[in-house]
């Protein structure tokens, strides 16, 4: 089919062609709840900053944004990202869901790791949390998105709606064998924290649940294929951690918690770099991720109070599913110490890559960080 000549429609990430009057990739696409049509969606608040930054696509299935609704009618945008050429092998993969940290969106993800898993058969998604990137905003004089409990219940409701999704995809390419696999949840940052507060809650084999996009307490969230952690937070929280920048370098421990509090990366692309890329980051680069994180989250993402009453975390259940951790040796947030620390929490071994700072996702050498998670995917 040509595709240039079909209609298109302006989201937040990409100029993409309108597919959805096309029989292939109506198969390809399932609405998620509360999106009547995957494929136009409402644009999110910071279209113009988020489209100006990145251009058009130009991966051979460019991803498309809709909107997941949760329980209490809130929406959470969701960027998808299909299989490339799906096969009856590819679709025996399990489906990826990116989450994101503070002061990030689902975009993070689609710069390099959804198209770059699409292209290697697995269906791709990212998730912008509550009252982030195109989310419903918060609430007036609300001033923090959630608490721990409240991102993780939020996932909750999301994996059956992507596992779903997923399956159906499989179905159009003829392969019921490996077709539903249950997802797995790649958390960065804080988003790894929620993470972890997912997989204490997540249900022993065979326990029921409601149906997909209900509402499902702590003991009962769906089982995942597997649960992966980049420059994630620890069990433990950040405070350790601040105690051991306060000690290694003050003048940059006092910068950074400060740089938070006031957002001080989205004015001054001096303390983006330091605080999220390295050294090399082309400027360009630089200059368009600063302007996405600026306007990606508005509001707080997490409790800070109520995580501190929750950390550190209780040991994960005898159930929890295999973990990747992975963790860059110039991550001025997330220091070597923290990885170490998670990576035993799961009794896994860490992957620490050098000269590698704290968006892997985004940085210099992503495809390296890339390559260690394609490759333990590859043993699930």
């Amino acid at each position: 089919e040509n595709n240039n000549q079909l209609p298109r429609f302006s989201c937040a990430y990409r100029d993409i062609p309108l597919y959805a009057n096309t029989a292939a990739m109506q198969a390809r696409h399932v609405p998620f709840s509360g999106c009547k049509n995957p494929c136009i969606a409402r644009l999110p608040r910071y279209h113009f900053a988020v489209r100006a930054a990145i251009g058009s696509a130009t991966s051979p299935i460019a991803a498309y944004t809709t909107k997941h609704t949760l329980p209490d009618g809130k929406k959470l945008e969701l960027l998808v990202q299909k299989a490339v050429s799906p096969t009856p092998s590819s679709s025996s993969r399990p489906p990826l869901l990116f989450v994101h940290g503070s002061y990030h969106a689902a975009w993070c993800w689609q710069e390099n790791f959804m198209p770059y898993f699409a292209s290697r058969g697995y269906d791709t998604y990212a998730v912008s949390l509550r009252a982030q990137g195109g989310s419903d905003p918060a609430p007036p004089g609300q001033p923090v998105a959630g608490t721990l409990d409240v991102h993780a219940a939020d996932l909750a409701t999301l994996v059956p709606v992507v596992q779903q999704s997923s399956a159906a995809a499989a179905a159009a390419t003829d392969d019921v064998s490996g077709g539903g696999r249950a997802p797995v949840i790649i958390g960065h940052s804080f988003g790894g924290l929620i993470v972890q507060k997912y997989v204490l809650g997540t249900a022993k084999s065979g326990v029921p649940g409601p149906g997909p996009g209900g509402a499902r307490p702590p003991g009962s969230f769906p089982p995942l294929t597997g649960a992966a952690f980049l420059c994630s937070v620890p069990p433990s929280g950040s405070k350790q951690m601040v105690v051991r920048f306060l000690r290694k370098d003050p003048i940059m421990s006092f910068k950074l918690t400060w740089g938070f509090i006031v957002r001080s990366f989205a004015t001054s692309r001096e303390t983006c770099q330091e605080f999220f890329f390295s050294k090399d980051l082309p400027q360009d680069k630089l200059e368009k991720y600063q302007k996405l994180l600026a306007a990606a989250s508005p509001t707080r993402l997490i409790d800070l109070k109520d995580l501190n009453a929750q950390v550190p975390l209780p040991p994960p259940p005898a159930h929890a599913p295999p973990a990747f951790v992975l963790g860059g040796a110039d991550d001025t947030v997330v220091d070597p110490q923290a990885v170490k620390e998670l990576a035993l929490y799961y009794g896994t071994k860490d992957v620490l890559l050098q000269d590698v700072a704290h968006d892997c996702m985004l940085d210099t050498r992503w495809e390296q960080a890339a390559s260690e998670l394609e490759a333990w995917l590859a043993t699930l």
